[in-house]
This record gives structure tokens, sequence and C-alpha cells, in this order.
């Protein structure tokens, strides 16, 4: 009887304990946490602000530097390395237009540099020849060639007149006398062979010799020209005058034409811009000139004051992702140029990532504006229309 009643009253106990012990401890107010670092607030000035993500360039943009040439890496002149007259550049120093960076590999080049130099000294050669043609020392001998052609001429003319008497008197075999007659006649002919070259001797090379020996000429000079082109490509210059921002290469190195990485970043430090995404979302709202301010990311001070640049009109693929888990990796962003004042309350790096607020102030025109823009919901009006059996129906008129 006792175990009846003790039982049932024992389990109502504990059940009473335990409600007991669940209320109180939901009355119970869990302490407060309190972040290490405050997060990042929007000004206070700002009522209504678009928020962007922004990444620090160089004014100029950040300006990747590779070869057009690949090969091996001979020297870098922007390494910082010491014991070089003048010494290397490094990291941080600041270079001029035009000033070498980095060399690539130019031994062959200079070898067959040589080779090509030495052919066109042939063809300049060549060609002063022809140009000062005849040589005085060529006319005696052309001279002495004429003379004996021409004695030669005179003692087979003797020999046939002789002759001629003779076969006229029938005393000499027509064999004889044929032979005299053509030994005379190749006589005239080797004096007007000799007189020929001495006036083509006089008269200099050929016009036409010489035009294809000049082109000759060129023809070595530009092949001079175009190797030392080749070599002048093999010295990386700095296009622009700007600071080295980073180096990534070294010698010995192998230089190819695609890189994963810029073998130097150059820019233009003096005047910081910050390139700001704005979120497709937000383009509605977003107007070209906004006031702007940043943040250092993850601090809400100091403040940096903007001053716009210009918008580059093209929405591309966001790239800067937040973190948030929220975030559409998705969406496509309008990139927008603010510049950071020439006197920053602290100092910023390029590549750094900022937080950008864009103004958008309370101006009520804007806003009734935007409102104004906001899709409105399609209005069906009810037409009778006649059908071609003449009764009357009823349409929907298109949305207005």
């Amino acid at each position: 009887m006792f175990t009846k009643i003790a039982l049932p009253l024992v389990a109502l106990l504990g059940i009473v304990v335990g409600v007991g012990a669940v209320y109180t401890t939901a009355k119970k107010e869990s302490p407060v946490s309190v972040p290490l670092l405050d997060p990042p607030q929007k000004p206070a000035r700002i009522e209504q602000a678009i928020y962007g993500l922004g990444l620090v360039e160089a004014q100029r943009e950040n300006i990747p530097i590779g070869t057009a040439v690949p090969g091996v890496v001979l020297e870098v002149f922007v390494d910082g390395r010491p014991g070089y007259d003048p010494p290397h550049k490094k990291v941080g120093d600041r270079v001029r237009k035009g000033e070498p960076m980095f060399r690539i590999d130019d031994r062959d080049l200079k070898a067959e540099l040589k080779i090509r130099e030495s052919s066109l000294r042939a063809a300049v050669a060549q060609l002063h020849r022809l140009e000062q043609m005849p040589r005085a020392e060529d006319l005696p001998p052309a001279v002495a060639a004429v003379d004996e052609a021409r004695a030669r001429l005179f003692d087979s003319e003797a020999a046939y007149n002789r002759d001629l008497n003779l076969f006229q008197k029938k005393m000499l075999a027509a064999s004889d006398f044929d032979k005299d007659r053509y030994t005379m006649q190749a006589a005239k002919a080797s004096l007007a062979k000799a007189q020929a070259d001495l006036a083509k001797l006089k008269a200099g090379a050929w016009k036409e010799d010489i035009e294809v020996q000049r082109a000759a000429v060129e023809q070595a000079q530009s092949q001079i020209d175009s190797i030392k082109i080749m070599l002048e490509r093999l010295i990386v210059r700095a296009p622009v005058d700007g600071q080295i921002l980073q180096v990534n290469v070294r010698p010995g190195q192998i230089a190819t034409l695609a890189w994963k990485e810029p073998m130097i970043v150059l820019g233009e430090v003096n005047r910081l811009h910050v390139r700001v995404d704005i979120d497709e979302n937000d383009l509605y709202r977003f107007r070209e000139g906004m006031p702007a301010w940043a943040n250092v990311k993850g601090r809400k001070d100091p403040r940096f004051p903007l001053e716009f640049v210009r918008i580059e009109p093209y929405v591309i693929p966001k790239k800067s992702l937040t973190g948030d888990n929220s975030e559409r990796v998705d969406t496509r962003a309008l990139q927008v140029l603010y510049a950071l004042p020439d006197q920053r309350p602290a100092k910023v790096y390029v590549g750094q990532q900022m937080e950008v607020f864009l103004a958008l102030g309370e101006d009520d025109k804007y806003l009734a504006d935007t409102q104004a823009t906001a899709v409105r919901p399609a209005v069906m009006e009810l037409v009778p229309a006649v059908n071609p059996h003449g009764s009357t129906t009823t349409t929907a008129d298109q949305p207005r």
C-alpha cells in the first residue's frame, strides 16, 4: 500500500523540481561577449550609404613587367645586390623611364652581330671598288693589248697583200691565199675586241651593278639594325617613372612569355587610388561623383576622405570578397576609382584593402526619383472585343 502511494508522489516531486530548475536557469541572463576589435561602422554623418570593398593601387595602376623575348636572366639591376657600380636599386626605390631593370642572356646575338658587321664591311668595300672603277693600274695593260692587236693586224695585212699579188699571177695556191686572208680578218676582230675592252674599262662600272651592290650594303646594314633591336629588347627597361613595388626575378631564372606572377611590379605611389567594387544590386542607387570615405579594413579610425576620379563603365565579375556568409559569389560589380588624399592620416600600401562608404545623403528629390524607378505592378484592363461571329468577348489588354 505504501509503495503504491509513495512512488507516484516521488515521481511528481521530481517533475516539479525539474520544471523549477529549468525555469530558474532560463531567467538567468547570459553574459554579453565583448569583441576584441570594434566592428567597422559607417560614418555617423552618412544616413544612407553604399558599402564597397576597395583595393589600393598606384595612380597609373600597378604595371606588371615581363619580357618580350624568352631566355635566361643574366643580370637583374633592381635586386639590391651590393658590389656593383653603379649600385643596384632595390624594392621601394624609384626608377626613371628607360632605366634598365633586368637583362636576358645575349651572347648568341652578340656573336651574330660580329658576323653581320663583317658582311657589311665586305659589301661596303665592294661598292667602293665599283664606284672607283676604272683603276689607274688597269688602263696600261688594256692600251698595250690594243697596240698589240693593231700590230698583228698590220702584219696580217702586209702578208695578205703579198699573197694577193702572187695569187693573181697564179704563183700561189688558193689554200695559202685563203689562210692569209682569214688571218687578216681575225686580226681585225682582235683589234676591235681590244678597243671595246679599253672603252668598257674607261667607262667604269655599270650603273646597275653599282645599284645592286648598294642594295646589298643596305641589306647588310638592316640585318645589323635588326640584331641591335633584338639586343635592346633583351634589356627590359622601366616604361614610366615610378617606384619598384615587387621583384620576382633572379639571375639564372628562365624568363618565359607566360608567367603566373609578374617579374617586376612598378607603380606611381605618390598619388594613390582606391578601386572600389560597387555590387550590381546597388547600382540603381549609385551616382557619379558621390562623396565617399574609407577606413582601413577592420578599423573604424582613422577615416580617409576620398576624391572621385572616374568610373570604368564595364561591369565585371566580382573578385574582391568580403567574407560575409550571405555574400553571393556570382554577382558582378562596377569598378569606381577614388583618390586618397596626399596628406593621409595613416600610411597605406599598394594592394591593401579598404572599406569604402559612398554617401547617398538625404536628397528628397533623389530618393523620390529612386522610388519612382521601382517596378510598378502591371495594370490589366478588360477591353471588350467582338469576334467574327458577332458575339462580344472580354480580353485582357497589355500591361501599362
